[in-house]
């Protein structure tokens, strides 16, 4: 404690209570310091040669200088570190080859200077001229001129009612950089389609497009990285022009271009990810209604020494700068040329999810064309089918007029029940209904009894209810 910094003014009031004679004991009770910084000091005072008004008489920055340990202790320079200096920017360099510690470098350091430092003292060196390179720019946003966006690199995940399977969801993080408005959303997976629902989604949550877009290198949004002229795939083309809006991607290796990006990544983990870990989520919508819910909370939130929250910024100056959003959102199409078989469905592969066509079609070319949300079907360029898209594996979505007319009529009596054949026979009379109880109950399994029921209400095709009604009596 005896190297301690104290305060100027506090430095001021030491000397003042030495030059008046009081003890030192009384000192440290006064100005509440521990004994050993007051003699430190009072050591320091008698070992300048100036006189306690002379002290007194000098500005802040002279006093503090005059009475820091390193003006009255010069440390003697060290043969040893003279000899590690120069080597220090190299082993700083090998420290970023994979594989390379600073133990191995001290062990190389070893081998030809048999006489240098410890382990301890060189990682001590080491480490505080690494320290000493490291800057930090900071770099003024201008409102409205960049939306930074990245995956974060942990999952949350939603349960599959059916199976009790966990299904991890990708989530997307994106930001503006000036106000730090922030949003994040939980996608089905990482496929083009979904990051693009995804963009489509931020924009839509701060109201409006920013002058620029700036991303990662990543699969989705660059097809070939290039430190200074980087290709951007042509879905990633489309979008820009349909939000006219310009696309920057980083330097390759370099996650600092988009350091505000990055940040607000750690923060969802705080402020999302930490706050739903013991929550469970059965649908896509439920866990992104959470998300929004506590991201709405984040952004309202005071900002730490301010005495506005983001979202107050955001509105007050950077939303009426951003371009307004286009009628219709970017929809990524995935586009399959197909024959309609004999079943009259399509599948979509990814999703091993069948989807009905017009029966009419069977043998004809046609073309399946979906997006995140809609499945179509074209036939000659007429739209024949509309589904809205299922994810649900193995399973199938119908359309009952894409179906033949017996077909219909055998899912009709599939669907049937007793209480069905109940109503229909109540409708011809009493007696007709108890007959088709008594059917219904000499049955094993019930639905075995459905056909002798359909045979007994058909009757009223050939005859009145009157009769049918007398017979079953």
């Amino acid at each position: 404690m005896a190297n301690k910094r104290i305060s100027m003014l506090r430095t001021r009031q030491l000397i003042q209570l030495l030059e008046r004679g009081v003890s030192q004991r009384k000192i440290s009770l006064q100005l509440r310091m521990s004994r050993n910084i007051v003699s430190s000091y009072a050591v320091r005072i008698r070992e300048s040669g100036k006189s306690y008004q002379e002290l007194l008489d000098l500005d802040d920055a002279t006093l503090s200088f005059l009475l820091s340990m390193s003006s009255l202790h010069e440390a003697v320079p060290d043969e040893r570190f003279s000899s590690l200096e120069p080597l220090l920017p190299g082993y700083a360099k090998e420290l970023k080859r994979t594989g390379v510690t600073k133990l191995l470098l001290w062990e190389e350091y070893r081998t030809g200077y048999t006489e240098g430092y410890g382990y301890t003292q060189f990682k001590h060196y080491l480490n505080r001229y690494i320290k000493g390179k490291k800057y930090s720019y900071h770099h003024e946003h201008i409102p409205g001129r960049e939306m930074q966006v990245d995956f974060a690199g942990d999952y949350l995940y939603i349960i599959d009612k059916g199976t009790g399977e966990q299904i991890a969801c990708p989530v997307l993080v994106c930001t503006l950089p000036y106000s730090g408005q922030t949003f994040a959303i939980g996608l089905r997976d990482a496929r083009q389609e979904s990051f693009y629902y995804g963009l489509n989604k931020s924009v839509e949550y701060f109201g409006g497009v920013t002058e620029s877009i700036k991303s990662d290198n990543m699969r989705q949004w660059v097809k070939r990285a290039d430190r200074y002229e980087p290709t951007f795939n042509d879905a990633t083309v489309q979008w820009a022009i349909h939000y006219q809006t310009n696309l920057i991607a980083t330097r390759p290796g370099k996650p600092t271009d988009k350091g505000h990006v990055e940040n607000h990544v750690n923060i969802v983990y705080r402020r999302v990810y930490a706050r739903m870990r013991n929550e469970v989520f059965y649908s896509l919508q439920a866990l992104n209604s959470r998300i929004l819910e506590l991201l709405d909370k984040h952004n309202n939130e005071l900002m730490q020494g301010r005495s506005y929250s983001r979202n107050q910024r955001f509105i007050q100056e950077e939303k009426h700068l951003l371009k307004p959003l286009p009628q219709n959102p970017f929809m990524f199409k995935y586009r399959k040329d197909f024959t309609v078989n004999s079943t009259y469905y399509v599948q979509i592969t990814h999703d091993q999810h069948f989807y009905s066509v017009p029966h009419q079609y069977v043998g004809q070319k046609a073309t399946l064309i979906y997006d995140y949300e809609n499945v179509e079907i074209y036939v000659s360029l007429e739209r024949v089918a509309y589904h809205r898209r299922s994810y649900t594996k193995g399973g199938y979505t119908t359309i009952d007029e894409h179906l033949p007319e017996h077909h219909r009529a055998y899912k009709r009596s599939q669907e049937y029940n007793a209480a069905y054949y109940l109503r229909q026979a109540l409708r011809i009379g009493p007696c007709t209904k108890e007959a088709v109880q008594r059917v219904l109950s000499s049955n094993i399994f019930i639905q075995q009894g459905y056909r002798s029921c359909m045979g007994i209400i058909s009757l009223t095709r050939k005859y009145p209810a009157e009769r049918i009604e007398a017979a079953c009596n």
